[in-house]
C-alpha cells in the first residue's frame, strides 16, 4: 500500500496541479492524506470539490484542522494518518513526475536496508521574487539513476535534500515516531534518523518539477540575527534528540562522538551571535566542519560585532 501526506496552507493557486500529477502515475497510490492548516484562501473548497467531482472519496482522506498547528505539526499529524507501506512526503505547489511512485517504491523494495530515499528536482520559477535553490545542491544533481548510501558524518548531519523529494518506510515510521518532538520539521526528522540508522539513501533521478515562489519557506536565508539563532537553537534541539536516538538505539560511540562535538559547536556559535562572546570566534576554528557552510563562519562574526 502507498501513502501520500500533505499539508496545506493557503495553496489555492497551484494545489489541483499538484493532484492531478499524483492521480496520474505510473504505479497508483493508494491514499492521499491532505491535512489543511486553517487556509484563508479558497484551497479547502477546492480541494473538497476535486474530490467531490473525480469521486475520490475513498482515495483522498481530507481534513481542515480545529486550530492552526504550523507548518512542522501539521505535515506530522497528516504523515501519522497514513496506513501505507510506503509514505511520500508531498508539497502542496510541486509536479511530480509519471514515474515518481514507481521508481522510489522500486528503490525502496530492492535495497533491503534503505529506510528513507530522498530525489533529485528540477527547479523552476513562478514569480520574479521566487528565491533560488542553493548553487551546492543543484552541484550534487547527476540525474543518471544512481541510487547512493549517505554514511553518517558531519556534512551528512546536516539536511541534505528537500523534504518534498522523500518517501520511507513506514517500518522506519513505526520504529522512529517517539522521538518526533512539537515543530521538529517532519523532513530533517526522519532524515537524521535515517541515517543514525544507515538505511539513509538518495536517488539520483528527477522525480519532480519543484515549483519555486515567493512563499517558500525552506529556501529563504538566515542572515537576519533572530533568525539565525532560531535556526542555531533548532539546530542543537535536533542534534541532542539524535543523540538521545542513537544511545538508545545503536550506542554507537562514533555517532556519539561526532553528534555531541556538533552540539558543543552550535551552542559556541549561539553564544558568539546572542552574548557577543566573540572569543568563540576563534575557539570553533577548531570545528569547521560542524558547519554546513564555511561562509556561516564570517556571517555569525559580523552578527556578534554589530
Amino acid at each position: 500500500m502507498i501513502s501520500v501526506a500533505m499539508a496545506t496552507y493557503n495553496g489555492e493557486k497551484y494545489i489541483l496541479e499538484q493532484l492531478n500529477s499524483i492521480l496520474d502515475q505510473s504505479l497508483p497510490v493508494d491514499e492521499i492524506i491532505i491535512r489543511d492548516d486553517i487556509s484563508s484562501d479558497k484551497t479547502a473548497d477546492i480541494i473538497k470539490k476535486f474530490i467531490q467531482d473525480n469521486g475520490l472519496d475513498e482515495k483522498i482522506d481530507f481534513a481542515v484542522n480545529d486550530k492552526n498547528l504550523g507548518y512542522a505539526s501539521n505535515f506530522m499529524g497528516a504523515v501519522r494518518q497514513t496506513k501505507g507501506d510506503y509514505i511520500f512526503f508531498c508539497d502542496q505547489d510541486d509536479i511530480w513526475v509519471n514515474d515518481r511512485v514507481e521508481k522510489m517504491v522500486e528503490a525502496l523494495k530492492n535495497t533491503p536496508d534503505a529506510l528513507m530515499i530522498g530525489s533529485e528536482f528540477e527547479p523552476f520559477k513562478c514569480s520574479d521574487d521566487a528565491p533560488d535553490v542553493p548553487r551546492w545542491e543543484l552541484a550534487k544533481f547527476k540525474n543518471d539513476g544512481e541510487l547512493e548510501k549517505l554514511q553518517f558524518n558531519s556534512e551528512n548531519i546536516f539536511i541534505g535534500c528537500q523534504g518534498c523529494t522523500m518517501a520511507l518506510k513506514r517500518s522506519f515510521l513505526d520504529r522512529i515516531d517517539e522521538y518526533w518532538y512539537e515543530g521538529w520539521a517532519h523532513d530533517e526528522f526522519v532524515w537524521k534518523l535515517a541515517l543514525s540508522l544507515d538505511g539513509l539513501y538518495f536517488l539520483h533521478k528527477v522525480t519532480l518539477k519543484r515549483r519555486l515562489h515567493s512563499s517558500n519557506v525552506t529556501l529563504h536565508k538566515e542572515h537576519q540575527k533572530q533568525q539565525r539563532l532560531k535556526y542555531l537553537t533548532e539546530l542543537a534541539k535536533s542534534h541532542e534528540q539524535t543523540l538521545k536516538f542513537i544511545v538508545q538505539n545503536e550506542d554507537d560511540s562514533y555517532k556519539v562522538n561526532l553528534l555531541k562535538k556538533h552540539i558543543k559547536a552550535t551552542n559556541m556559535r549561539i553564544n558568539l551571535i546572542k552574548r557577543r562572546e566573540v572569543l568563540n570566534s576563534l575557539a570553533l576554528l577548531r570545528y569547521m566542519d560542524c558547519y554546513h557552510k564555511k561562509r556561516s563562519i564570517p556571517v555569525e562574526l559580523v552578527m556578534a560585532l554589530k
